[in-house]
C-alpha cells in the first residue's frame, strides 16, 4: 500500500484560457487573466452572478460609501415578492439574514441612502452549501450578563471559576507579576511624549507614535493583570493599585499624545474597560461614570473610523490583530452603561461573521506571513470563544482553522528560522513559546496531535512547558484548560512538502521534525500580491539548514515607511528573485503570482511558481507595466541536499535581467566556474548559477539604500540593535534579452563536501552526484527541465512524456509535470497540470460573466 505521506497533491478544476502571442502555453498550462483576485478596496458585491456562496447563511457585501446607510433584499424572483427578507438603515455595507436560505436561485440588490436599486444580483444555495446558520445580535445582546464582571469571567460563576483556576500553574504566575505591579505608581500624561527626536517631520511623527504604542501597551498590561489577580483571589489589594491608575489615566485627553498610535490608544481603552467591568461593585457611580466616559470617548472614535472603511479594506490589519478584540472586550464591558457599546459590538459582530479569517480561504496559511500572524492568534481563537459562548454556534466553521497548524509546522517548524516572508518574517530564530500555546489551543478545540506534538516541541526547545506562556495565559484559565488536549503524534507521518494555494506559498524540507538535519526550501507567488505587511516577492524563495538561515530575504525595518524599508526590506531587490532593468516588482495588489504545479515524492518535490503578472499594478493611481510577459520558476529539490531552480523569463522588449541571492555572513563568486559560496553556522552551500546567455557575477556587502536604526530599536536583552550588513549577489545579463533562462544547482552539505557539476557550458545538460539535470537553455525552443538519478528510481519531466528504462509513461495530456518513483519496490506515477485556486477561479468566473 502507498504511504501516503509521499502523495500530497491538491486537485481542483481549472479554467483554461489560451492567450494570443503568449508563447509556450498548452492546454495543460493556465494563464490567469484578472488585474487583481484581492483588491485593496472592495469594488464588487458578493455573492454575486449566480456563484455559490461561502456558507448558508449567506454574507451579503457591496462596496462602501464614508457616511452612508444602505437596504438591502432578498427574493427567490426577480420582482422581490416571493420569500422576501428586506431591511433598511444599515450603517455599514454588510448584511447577513441570520437564517438559512432554501437550497435554489435567489435574488439581491442593495441600494445607498434614499437612491436608487442597483441591478439585481444573483446567487445559488446548492444543498451541499456549507451551513453557517448565527443568531441575530438582538439575541447575542440579551445573552449578554446583566451583572459584572462579565469579561474576564462571569460572576455567576465567580466561585467555581476561581476554585478551579487556583489548580492551575497558569495562576499562580498570574499572582506573581501583579504583585509586582503593587504600589507602582501610575505615569504621567507627558511620560507618553517621546524623549528624543529624529532628523525630520516623518522620523519625528514615527517616534511619537512608537511612545504612545509603549504607553498604551503598558497601561494594558498593568490594568489587566491587577484586574486578573482580583478575579482570581478577591484581593482588594489588586483594586487599590488599580484605582488609582484609572483615576490619573481617566484625566488624560483621549485625544492627546495616548491617541498618536491605534495600538495604544485601544491598550488605554480597554484597560480602563477591564478594570471598570472587574471592580465594577467596588467603584462609586461617580468614579464608574469618569472611567467610562473617556474611554468611550476612544470607543466611538474607533467605531466611527471603521464602519463603511474596514469592512471595504483588504487590509485593516491594526483592526483585525488587537484593536477588534479590544472593542469587543470594551462592548461587553460597557454594554448598558454606555450607548455606543451596541453599536460597537453589532459591528464587530457582523464583520466578523462576514469576513473572518480575514483574507483567509481555506489552505490555513496566513497572508501576513509567519511574523504577523503571531499577532492574531488570541484575537482568533478568543473572539471566536466569545461569540460561541453567547450563541451556542461554532464560528471556527472554517476549513482554514482547521488547517492552520499544518502551515505553521511547515512554514515556521520547531526550533528553526521561519519561512522569512512579509514583515518580520525573520523575527524570531525560531517559533516563540507564543506559538506553542497558541498550537495548544488549537490541539485542543480540534482534537489535533500534530498541534499538540507542534506546541510540545517548543516549548521543549525553551526548556518551559505550556503554561509559562504569557500571551494565552487567560484563555488557558478562562476557556483552553476545560478542554481535553489529545497526546502528540507518536510517529511523525506529515509530508515532506506541501503548498498552501491559497496564499500562494509552499514548502520542501528533507526531514521536516527534526530541525538540526532538515534542509528547508520556502516558496512564495501569492495572488494577494503585495498588500499590508506582505513584500514584492513574487517568485522568490529562502533556503535554510539546520533550523538557521542560509539564502534569505536581506534587509531590516527601522519603521513602516522608512526609505530603508521601502527601497530594499520590502523591495525585491532584497529577496532571492529576479529584477529587470534593475527594477523589481511594484508594490500593488495587481502585481500577483500563484503557484499552479506542486507534486511530492519520496525522493523529489516539484513546484511550479508564476510571477508573470507580478511586475505590472496600478501605484498611487498610476499604472505600472515593467513589460514582464513571462516569468515561470521551476523549483526541484532532490532529497537528501541538492535544489534546483529553473527560470522561464520573457518580456516586451530586450532587458537587463538579475538574479538575486542573499546571505548573512558572506557570499564567494567565482564567475570563471560560475560558482557562488556561501554559509550559515551548521551547513556550507555551493550554487552553480547558468543562464541562456552571457551574466556578470556581482556580489556586495552594501546596501544601496542605507539603514539606519533611528527609532532606537532594542533586542530582548534591552541593548540597541546594531544593523548588520549583509551580502547581496546578482547574476546581471551582460546584453539586454527578450528572453532569458537561468538555471541554479543548489547543493547544501555540513561539511562542505560538494559534489563536481559536470556537464557542457551553458547547454543545459548537468551532472551533480547521482542525479542528472537536463534543462533547455536555448529561448528558442520550448523551456522544458527534466531530472533523474542513476538508478532510475525516480524521474521528472516539467512537461511532455517521460521515458524510464524505456518505457514511455505519456500520462492524460502531453503538458502535464509527471514524476515516477520506485518506493518500496512500487512504481508510483503522479502527474499535474496548472491548478487554479477555488477563490482565483470564482473571481475569473465573476469578471467573464460580467462582460
Amino acid at each position: 500500500m502507498l504511504n501516503k505521506k509521499f502523495v500530497f497533491i491538491s486537485l481542483c478544476s481549472f479554467f483554461l484560457l489560451q492567450v494570443p502571442g503568449q508563447s509556450q502555453v498548452t492546454k495543460a498550462r493556465v494563464n490567469v487573466n484578472a488585474k487583481t483576485f484581492y483588491s485593496k478596496i472592495r469594488n464588487w458585491t458578493t455573492p454575486s452572478q449566480g456563484e455559490e456562496p461561502a456558507f448558508n447563511a449567506p454574507s451579503f457585501q457591496w462596496p462602501s460609501i464614508k457616511k452612508a446607510k444602505y437596504s438591502i433584499r432578498l427574493s427567490t424572483d426577480t420582482n422581490f415578492r416571493e420569500n422576501l427578507i428586506e431591511k433598511d438603515g444599515i450603517p455599514f455595507a454588510i448584511f447577513n439574514p441570520h437564517q438559512k436560505l432554501a437550497v435554489g436561485k435567489w435574488y439581491w440588490q442593495y441600494k445607498v441612502n434614499t437612491g436608487s436599486w442597483n441591478k439585481p444580483d444573483s446567487f445559488t444555495i446548492q444543498s451541499t452549501t456549507p451551513v453557517f446558520e448565527t443568531p441575530a445580535f438582538s439575541t447575542i445582546r440579551k445573552a449578554i450578563p446583566q451583572v459584572h464582571p462579565r469579561v474576564l469571567a462571569h460572576q455567576a460563576d465567580l466561585i467555581a471559576f476561581r476554585q478551579r483556576a487556583m489548580t492551575y500553574k497558569e495562576s499562580a504566575l498570574v499572582l506573581e507579576e501583579a504583585d509586582k505591579l503593587l504600589n507602582q505608581l501610575p505615569p504621567t500624561e507627558a511620560s507618553t511624549l517621546p524623549n528624543f527626536s529624529g532628523k525630520n517631520d516623518f522620523e519625528n511623527d514615527k517616534i511619537a507614535l512608537l511612545f504612545s504604542k509603549k504607553s498604551g501597551w503598558h497601561i494594558y498590561n498593568v490594568l489587566n493583570g491587577l484586574s486578573q489577580a482580583y478575579i482570581l483571589t478577591g484581593d482588594v489589594k489588586y483594586y487599590n493599585t488599580a484605582k488609582k491608575w484609572m483615576i490619573e489615566i481617566s484625566k488624560w485627553d483621549p485625544n492627546g499624545s495616548s491617541h498618536d498610535s491605534d495600538f495604544g490608544d485601544s491598550g488605554i481603552m480597554t484597560g480602563m474597560a477591564i478594570a471598570v467591568d472587574t471592580f465594577w461593585d467596588l467603584l462609586t457611580p461617580a468614579e464608574k461614570e469618569s472611567v467610562i466616559k473617556p474611554a468611550a470617548v476612544r470607543a466611538n472614535q474607533f467605531y466611527d473610523h471603521w464602519i463603511n472603511q474596514v469592512e471595504s479594506r483588504s487590509s485593516s490589519m491594526h483592526v483585525w490583530q488587537h484593536i477588534m478584540h479590544r472593542l469587543l472586550y470594551t462592548s461587553l464591558a460597557f454594554m448598558e452603561a454606555t450607548p455606543g457599546a451596541d453599536h460597537w459590538m453589532e459591528y464587530i459582530y457582523e464583520l466578523w461573521i462576514a469576513q473572518s479569517p480575514k483574507m483567509g480561504e481555506t489552505d490555513g496559511a496566513w497572508i501576513n506571513g509567519t511574523g504577523y500572524f503571531g499577532m492574531n492568534t488570541l484575537t482568533l481563537y478568543d473572539i471566536t470563544s466569545i461569540f460561541k459562548q453567547l450563541s451556542g454556534v461554532d464560528f471556527r466553521w472554517s476549513d482554514w482553522y482547521k488547517n492552520n497548524p499544518r502551515w505553521l509546522i511547515y512554514a515556521i517548524p520547531p526550533n528553526s528560522c521561519a519561512d522569512g516572508f512579509c514583515n518580520d518574517g525573520n523575527k524570531y530564530p525560531k517559533p516563540t513559546l507564543n506559538y506553542a500555546a497558541y498550537a495548544d489551543a488549537a490541539a485542543r478545540m480540534f482534537y489535533d496531535p500534530y498541534a499538540a506534538w507542534y506546541a510540545r516541541e517548543i516549548a521543549k526547545g525553551f526548556g518551559l512547558t505550556i503554561p509559562d506562556d504569557e500571551e494565552f495565559r487567560w484563555f488557558r484559565i478562562q476557556r483552553g484548560n476545560l478542554i481535553p488536549a489529545p497526546a502528540p503524534v507518536k510517529q511523525f507521518d506529515l509530508p515532506q512538502a506541501a503548498r498552501f494555494p491559497d496564499v500562494g506559498v509552499a514548502y520542501m524540507h528533507t526531514v521536516l521534525q527534526d530541525p538540526e538535519n532538515d534542509l528547508m526550501l520556502s516558496i512564495r507567488s501569492s495572488p494577494f500580491g503585495s498588500l499590508a505587511h506582505t513584500h514584492a516577492d513574487q517568485n522568490s524563495f529562502n533556503i535554510a539548514y539546520g533550523g538557521k538561515r542560509l539564502f534569505y530575504n536581506s534587509g531590516y525595518r527601522p519603521a513602516m515607511g522608512d526609505p530603508h524599508f521601502l527601497g530594499w526590506y520590502k523591495d525585491t531587490r532584497g529577496h532571492n528573485g529576479i529584477l529587470i532593468d534593475g527594477m523589481g516588482q511594484p508594490f500593488s495588489e495587481g502585481a500577483y503570482g500563484w503557484i499552479p504545479r506542486f507534486l511530492h515524492g519520496e525522493q523529489v518535490s516539484y513546484a511550479v511558481g508564476d510571477a508573470t503578472h507580478a511586475y505590472s499594478g496600478k501605484v498611487e493611481g498610476k499604472q505600472v507595466n515593467l513589460g514582464v510577459q513571462l516569468f515561470r520558476r521551476h523549483y526541484i529539490m532532490l532529497r537528501p541536499l541538492v535544489i534546483v531552480i529553473y527560470d522561464e523569463l520573457e518580456a516586451d522588449h530586450p532587458a537587463e535581467w538579475s538574479w538575486l541571492l542573499h546571505n548573512d555572513n558572506g557570499l564567494e563568486i567565482d564567475p570563471d566556474r560560475q560558482t557562488i559560496l556561501a554559509e550559515n553556522d551548521a551547513a556550507k552551500a555551493k550554487v552553480s548559477l547558468f543562464s541562456s546567455s552571457a551574466i556578470d557575477f556581482r556580489v556586495t556587502d552594501q546596501f544601496s539604500v542605507p539603514v539606519d536604526n533611528w527609532t532606537n530599536k532594542v533586542d530582548e536583552e534591552g541593548d540597541t540593535v546594531v544593523f548588520q550588513n549583509q551580502w547581496h549577489f546578482s547574476g546581471v545579463s551582460k546584453q539586454k534579452m527578450a528572453k532569458m533562462r537561468y538555471l541554479a544547482i543548489i547543493q547544501v552539505k555540513p561539511d562542505g563536501s560538494f559534489e563536481p557539476v559536470s556537464g557542457k557550458d551553458n547547454e543545459g545538460d548537468y551532472t551533480v552526484g547521482e542525479w542528472h539535470i537536463q534543462a533547455e537553455m536555448d529561448v528558442t525552443k520550448p523551456a522544458h527541465i527534466q531530472v533523474w538519478n542513476n538508478d532510475n528510481t525516480a524521474r521528472l519531466v516539467s512537461d511532455g512524456v517521460l521515458t524510464n528504462k524505456g518505457k514511455e509513461y505519456k500520462g492524460k495530456e502531453t503538458g502535464t509535470a509527471k514524476l515516477l518513483e520506485t518506493i518500496d519496490g512500487r512504481e508510483v506515477f503522479l502527474e499535474v497540470k496548472d491548478e487554479v485556486p477555488p477563490a482565483m477561479q470564482k473571481v475569473m468566473e465573476r469578471n467573464k460573466k460580467r462582460k
